[in-house]
């Protein structure tokens, strides 16, 4: 990091204190993660704003365990205190240690200076793409998906041996079943199997099946609030605007649950970005009333597929041919007279040929998932 840029976190950025940490723990902040020694006492000079901070122990055969870690968006100068659990391998809460003793911290948190790694601001490229990866999550989102303050949960237990499996056990339904709610995760709730008001007619039933814009308009009218912002000032975190509900929240939910499964190895992530994934491909009116929505919803998405490995991308996103059917999908919903739509498309559509070297094949009737495939009923009289 230059001395310029020191200079000007020296009086914005924030710290994160963690006391008694072991010895060859792997420590992570966003995209940078260490091995830490004996000597570590966390990170200083944070940017402001959002981070996931992760760890997992070693055993002394050398295996790690799984990673666990939490969301917190970080104030000017703020000092966050945390201390190592070793019966729990975890790390303990403020509310749990004792709050004189955090106080006397946070008076002397520079006597801590020397043992404290730098945020890792050099090259900038890595903290460009976190802020792009998590641009529209919200305090107020990461508090009401991780309510047990932005902890991801671990697997849970009687699935912990399948942890260190290959990603191919994923395609296991029974560990897609098993984990498709885990404690402390409250992502939005939806059925896209049921896109359609209760009571309608039959034809009302096809067209919202087939399009699922009436979903879409009811999660964004009754859990997003379909754009209405709330000029609030959270005692929190002191951040205006923290609760603004609309259809960017949305889509900090698909941002939210990508990075729980990309930073984080959690498939409750997964599944409800496959979720949020389906429905924005499906909505073909919605598309003509909110072009915007889904010109972000391409970028956020190009960008999510820019971040993968490619065998991340093989083993995982593209499980079941999910990528390309996601994209037909796409294609097909989009109206031919929002000529942005269109281009932007087509832009997202090259730029997954070419990472991933993705084929085009001549018959565009995937195989859909049974569970996922739209409700027809029959309209003739018997």
């Amino acid at each position: 990091m230059d001395q310029d840029t020191a200079n000007k976190l020296f009086d914005v950025g924030a710290f994160m204190l963690f006391m008694d940490a072991p010895p060859n723990l792997e420590f992570g902040i966003d995209y940078n993660a260490w091995t830490v020694g004996p000597l570590f006492k966390g990170v200083k000079l944070i940017p402001p704003g959002l981070h996931f901070i992760y760890f997992s122990t070693t055993s002394n055969e050398g295996t790690q365990g799984i990673r666990t870690g939490f969301f917190h968006f970080f104030e000017s100068q703020e000092v966050l205190v945390r201390e190592w659990n070793p019966q729990i391998e975890d790390l303990r809460d403020e509310s749990d240690l004792d709050p004189v003793q955090v106080e006397r911290i946070r008076s002397n948190i520079r006597s801590f200076d020397r043992n404290m790694g730098p945020y890792p601001l050099d090259p900038p490229i890595y903290f460009q793409r976190w802020k792009k990866l998590t641009n529209y999550i919200t305090p107020g989102l990461v508090r009401r998906v991780l309510p047990n303050n932005g902890k991801v949960s671990h697997i849970p237990e009687k699935l912990s041996d399948i942890s260190n499996q290959d990603t191919n056990t994923i395609n296991d339904k029974r560990l897609g079943k098993a984990i498709e709610k885990e404690e402390g995760m409250d992502f939005t709730v939806f059925d896209l199997r049921k896109s359609f008001p209760n009571g309608a007619s039959g034809d009302i039933v096809t067209r919202w099946s087939l399009d699922k814009s009436w979903l879409a308009g009811q999660l964004l009218e009754n859990i997003y609030h379909n754009g209405d912002k709330l000029e609030i000032l959270c005692p929190k975190c002191s951040l205006t605007d923290c609760l603004a509900i609309d259809f960017k929240v949305l889509l900090g939910e698909l941002q939210l649950s990508f990075v729980c499964l990309l930073m984080a190895q959690n498939f409750s992530g997964f599944n409800q970005w496959k979720k949020l994934v389906q429905l924005l491909c499906s909505c073909s009116e919605l598309m003509t009333e909110k072009p915007d929505l889904f010109l972000q919803f391409m970028d956020v998405l190009q960008f999510q597929l820019d971040e993968c490995p490619e065998d991340f991308y093989r083993d995982i996103l593209s499980e079941g041919n999910f990528t390309s059917v996601m994209l037909k999908t796409l294609q097909r919903n989009i109206p031919g007279s929002e000529e942005r739509l269109v281009s932007r498309y087509t832009k997202l559509r090259y730029f997954i040929m070419n990472k991933f070297d993705w084929k085009v094949t001549e018959n565009d009737q995937e195989d859909e998932d049974e569970d996922d495939a739209p409700t027809i009923v029959n309209l003739e009289e018997e």
